[in-house]
């Protein structure tokens, strides 16, 4: 007892930030940044909170957009809790890029944007939930990506291909649903917002491991692959963008207010329309991979069925 050896983590290794070089080293990667600092929004201003018109809905149109909107304050508020641990991943891995580094601390901001309109837009609808009224699996609000940037046994472009081109790609494409959907003006201008930060969220992931394919060895991919498919099991096939895939008590509430809110125009999107979203970016994402060697397999699931 006692000699143990200490589970590695990436805080455990030293900061080197010297020599500090500013200069773009990705050029891409930084043109993301810098738009990402022109487009910049304060949730506060950016939206016509004033053309919010509660007497067109009914109480439980109003119901039902305040649960779902408080929702997305929980799921967007991931993004605020979980990002700051990619950003430590990136700074203290000695070699990471500095402009991949200036973009993640701007989207961490971001995510905390979209938090927070999304409470505001909830606030407009009756009043912020800070709970679930029953608490949901696990799978539908968490989706693991402290640990796993944290831990040095799971390589930043594993992390890499499955959280970011994986992720994002299927969260814009929700989003892409939702906008479409959205009649009330308010709502439609939140979610435009938050689907143009989400659109550079994905460009990051898929122009950064653009630049990694010339380090992909065997060994990298089939990691690559294992950790991409995991996400695509138990996070993205278990409920976290698409919760109507685990229906149960404890996710009914939730999935009846998504409904009732796509239906009335709130910022919502039908089951239909974000299974056919989820169908087409796991499509995308297998068929955009593939040139990189990482090989994404068809799914399986009793309510998509064969994905």
């Amino acid at each position: 007892m006692g000699n143990e050896p200490r589970i590695g983590s990436i805080l455990d290794l030293e900061e080197k930030r010297f020599p500090l070089n500013l200069h773009p080293v990705l050029p891409d990667i930084r043109a993301l940044w810098d738009l990402s600092n022109k487009l910049a929004w304060d949730p506060a201003t950016a939206i016509p909170w004033d053309k919010f018109d509660a007497s067109k809905y009914s109480k439980e149109q109003l119901d039902a957009a305040r649960l779902y909107w408080s929702r997305r304050a929980w799921t967007e508020y991931s993004g605020t809790s979980e990002s700051p641990a990619v950003l430590l991943r990136l700074v203290m891995e000695e070699g990471r890029e500095i402009d991949a580094r200036l973009f993640w601390a701007v989207q961490t901001l971001e995510e905390t944007r979209h938090c927070i309109a999304s409470y505001l837009l909830a606030e407009k609808c009756g009043g912020y939930m800070d709970r679930p009224p029953k608490q949901p699996p696990k799978s539908t609000q968490h989706r693991g990506i402290r640990d796993k940037a944290l831990n040095p046994a799971i390589s930043f472009e594993a992390f890499a291909i499955a959280h970011i081109c994986i992720g994002e790609t299927v969260a814009a494409k929700m989003f892409e649903e939702r906008y479409k959907a959205a009649t009330d003006p308010v709502a439609k201008e939140l979610v435009r917002l938050i689907l143009r930060d989400e659109i550079r969220h994905i460009q990051f992931g898929w122009k950064y491991m653009a630049h990694k394919v010339k380090t992909f060895t065997p060994e990298l991919i089939a990691e690559m692959e294992r950790v991409a498919i995991d996400v695509i099991e138990n996070s993205e096939l278990q409920g976290y963008h698409c919760i109507w895939l685990v229906p149960s008590e404890h996710t009914q509430p939730m999935i009846d207010a998504n409904n009732i809110t796509a239906a009335a125009g709130l910022g919502g999107a039908s089951p239909e329309r974000e299974m056919a979203a989820l169908r087409e970016s796991i499509a995308d994402i297998r068929r955009d991979m593939a040139p990189w060697g990482i090989k994404i397999p068809m799914f399986d699931h009793p309510v998509v069925g064969r994905v």
